[in-house]
């Protein structure tokens, strides 16, 4: 009997979803900030990798190319990237401003971004972060669903779209070993995270 693999592959990425906020939460309720954070669903478990942050664009170059090459490297059939971001929302009859950055304007608000791709399609969702006044993390607002749309930019079309050779993810793990890159494999359980 073969299954439907469109059926499986947003079961996959629904339960790669859920590990994420599960761990985004985890983080909040535990050190009070996410660290980026790339978690990548394959068939051993879910591989958690921390690249350090991303405080300029060659740092966030980085980020895309340890995210492609541990996809590669573990065989990834879907990946995320977790980060805490400062976003501006557009509000209704009021231009947004695109010319200073999110961090520097008074109507920013603080997120963790969930950016998810499998193997045929990707979405992005933002968990709201509400704090105490003290500034001690409370809650994620409200979390709205996924919406698999097709996206770009610098984070997408880093999930690769069919096996590669043994060579070139030979190629790919030297590549993380050089790069000082930690890849810590936690299972399927995510209480252990």
């Amino acid at each position: 009997m073969n299954l439907n693999p469109d059926l499986e592959e947003t079961a996959r990425l629904e339960a790669l979803a859920q590990q994420a906020q599960q761990y985004a939460l985890h983080m909040m309720h535990s050190t009070g900030s996410v660290p980026l954070t790339v978690i990548a669903d394959t068939v051993d478990g879910f591989i958690f990798g921390m690249p350090s942050g991303m405080p300029d664009e060659a740092a966030k170059d980085r980020v895309a190319e340890v995210t492609r090459l541990l996809a590669i490297a573990h065989g990834a059939r879907a990946i995320m990237i977790v980060a805490e971001a400062w976003v501006r929302m557009a509000v209704p009859g009021k231009q947004l401003d695109t010319n200073s950055p999110p961090s520097q304007s008074p109507e920013r608000q603080e997120v963790v971004v969930l950016m998810l791709e499998g193997q045929t399609r990707s979405a992005t969702g933002l968990l709201p972060i509400l704090r105490e006044g003290s500034g001690e993390f409370r809650e994620f607002g409200q979390i709205p669903a996924l919406n698999f749309t097709s996206t770009s930019g610098r984070f997408t079309g880093l999930m690769p779209k069919h096996p590669h050779s043994a060579q070139v993810v030979a190629a790919a793990k030297a590549a993380l070993l050089a790069m000082g890159m930690q890849v810590v494999n936690r299972g399927f359980d995510p209480s252990q995270n």
